[in-house]
């Protein structure tokens, strides 16, 4: 089982190469802390840690049947063996309270005619913000601390893109916390 390591553009290039094989499918979203990858990859190494690159297929509307290739590439693979990391595939549920546009303005990350669609900054922060766990308020603190995004830049975009009203309050309180993470430095 992998512990956290920091992650590289080659990683992600090796995940999606790999889940392209995997899963027989040619475009990713990627999500969680490794899109970071494709926007920043000089990002410090502690905003690259983790043991596993979320992403799920990017799915037409006409779709013949699935080829699960979690064994492949997932927790406990040879892959995870090979690499020190996994690829987590996820759900696109996980983007069902994503401001509208994020598919959009994702930053493409494209290797051998696969496509990588991640996550930008400020998309990430607010999934990350949304989410809530400590370990998301520190990274998006760390993202601010960085200058990868402005606490304004997150602050006005919460504000006018939160997609659910009645989850709006949830998310300000969260973006509390990663405030008062910052006020501590």
């Amino acid at each position: 089982m992998s512990t956290q390591r920091e992650l590289f553009e080659e990683d992600l290039s090796i995940a999606l190469r790999a889940a392209a094989e995997a899963y027989d499918r040619k475009r990713f979203v990627v999500v969680g802390s490794a899109s970071i990858l494709a926007s920043h990859p000089e990002a410090p190494g502690y905003l690259r840690l983790s043991s596993d690159i979320d992403m799920f297929p990017l799915r037409k509307l006409k779709t013949e049947t699935f080829k699960s290739g979690d064994d492949m590439v997932g927790q406990a693979s040879q892959f995870e063996f090979n690499h020190d990391f996994y690829v987590e595939r996820v759900g696109d549920w996980t983007m069902l309270s994503q401001p509208a546009g994020w598919l959009e303005r994702c930053v493409q990350f494209k290797v051998d005619g696969i496509t990588g669609y991640c996550l930008a900054p400020l998309d990430l922060a607010y999934n990350k913000t949304e989410a809530g766990r400590k370990k998301d308020i520190d990274f998006v603190a760390g993202m601010i601390a960085e200058k990868i995004i402005s606490r304004e830049e997150l602050g006005i975009f919460i504000q006018s893109e939160c997609p659910h009203p009645d989850l709006l309050p949830t998310v300000e309180k969260r973006f509390d916390l990663v405030c008062a993470e910052l006020d501590k430095v």
